[in-house]
């Protein structure tokens, strides 16, 4: 037989050494290397969109809350040491009404409304013969012992002092409660809504301080003047001391939360809960509740109703614009 003639290969002679099986040692070290894990999820604006699990979040909340109280609670102590002073400018509107009604030529609530218009806008005295003469026969003048704020109960003063403190801590504390709050929510927010943190925390702040400014200078001596006004002939009005530093501050804390609102239009329209058509369809029934929540949070007289729920009304068309301005 021909030296030449080849006897006929394997089929794994034939399939060359590339398909020969891999050798014990390679097999190991494919299995020992390590495997990538699998990328997240991205948003269109390259942030991470995984979620965050319901514990986490209620450990994140748990974090926030106790940052925030810990901030009320410096503010709270802060207030408690210069609570004597902080009650001299809670009762220095009561005070000037009280010598505004004393020294009033025209006694009754239209002329008590009379001359605080006159002492809030006019001009000068000199322009107004019976204002420069209240004001000159105020001057001097101390409150009358039947007019001064009392205290009825023996632990009345260091419960108003408690109160100032807590209610002036938390006002003192509010930039850092905003703040927690809004990093609480910012996860939830895109890259570009992310940016609008320190603007929204001190357009919150602004927006509660203009409400309690509002309240302090224009509805507190309206309406103080006006209950002191309703007195008859030959009576006189004592007050609680604790009693008016507890309507003050609810004064307060009310007028800078509704001036809220279009802070809180903004951010329900970044979630989608809101639209500026829906705010519009529902302008009507939201007059109303407007009254209501003006008649809640003033003391009963219609002027006070008034002037809080007119500045709510031009904060609602402004919560429209706002609203839009947050879809986009």
């Amino acid at each position: 037989m021909d030296a030449d003639v080849h006897a006929p290969q394997s089929p794994a002679a034939a399939s060359g050494p590339e398909s020969a099986p891999p050798s014990p040692s390679t097999a190991s070290q494919a299995r020992s290397a390590p495997t990538m894990p699998p990328l997240e999820p991205l948003d269109e604006e390259g942030l991470d969109a995984r979620e965050m699990p319901f514990l986490d979040h209620l450990e994140e909340l748990r974090w926030r809350i106790l940052k925030s109280l810990a901030a009320i609670f410096v503010g709270a102590v802060l207030c408690f040491i210069y609570s004597d002073h902080l009650m001299r400018v809670l009762t220095y509107p009561y005070e000037e009404a009280v010598l505004s009604l004393e020294s009033q030529a025209t006694p009754g609530v239209v002329g008590a409304l009379q001359q605080w218009l006159e002492e809030r806008f006019a001009a000068s005295p000199a322009a107004s013969p019976a204002l420069a003469d209240s004001l000159q026969r105020r001057a001097p003048r101390e409150l009358p012992p039947h007019r001064r704020l009392q205290a009825l109960k023996p632990m009345t003063y260091f419960v108003i002092s408690m109160e100032i403190a807590l209610v002036g801590g938390t006002l003192v504390a509010l930039p850092v409660v905003f703040y927690q709050l809004w990093l609480f929510v910012a996860p939830g927010l895109l890259r570009r809504e992310r940016r609008l943190l320190l603007p929204a925390v001190i357009l919150s702040v602004v927006c509660f301080a203009i409400g309690a400014l509002v309240a302090y200078w224009i509805v507190l001596p309206i309406g103080l003047r006006f209950f002191l006004g309703l007195e008859p002939p030959g009576m006189t009005s004592q007050w609680a001391v604790d009693q008016y530093i507890s309507f003050v501050l609810r004064l307060l804390l009310g007028f800078g939360l509704v001036f809220e609102l279009p802070v809180l239009a903004f951010f329900l329209a970044r979630i989608g809960l809101v639209t500026p058509d829906l705010l519009r369809r529902i302008r009507r029934y939201s007059i109303v509740v407007i009254f209501i929540v003006s008649a809640i949070l003033t003391p009963p007289d219609p002027l006070s109703q008034i002037l809080m729920a007119v500045p709510l009304l031009a904060l609602y068309e402004l919560s429209i614009w706002v609203a839009a301005i947050g879809r986009r």
